[in-house]
């Protein structure tokens, strides 16, 4: 990716977050709520968790990139 573009994507992420009316506290909360629940189910490599929003007057879209190891085994009751 060149500057230019890397440049239009921070300021588009910069722009969501003020329309959103998102501040850091709310996304590191959001990152770690996810990368718990991800973590129960399978084994996540250390290389952090992504979180997108994209937000319309429709609703929002929330993708989220993770990197896992390996599915963890969990007991069905």
């Amino acid at each position: 990716m060149n500057e230019g573009m890397m440049a239009i994507n921070r300021l588009r992420n910069v722009l969501l977050k003020d329309k959103l009316d998102m501040s850091e506290g709310f996304m590191r909360a959001l990152k770690n709520d996810v990368a718990r629940v991800l973590s129960y189910y399978m084994c996540l490599s250390g290389s952090g968790i992504e979180v997108f929003i994209d937000g319309s007057d429709n609703g929002y879209t929330i993708r989220i990139k993770a990197d896992a190891n390996d599915i963890r085994q969990i007991k069905a009751v």
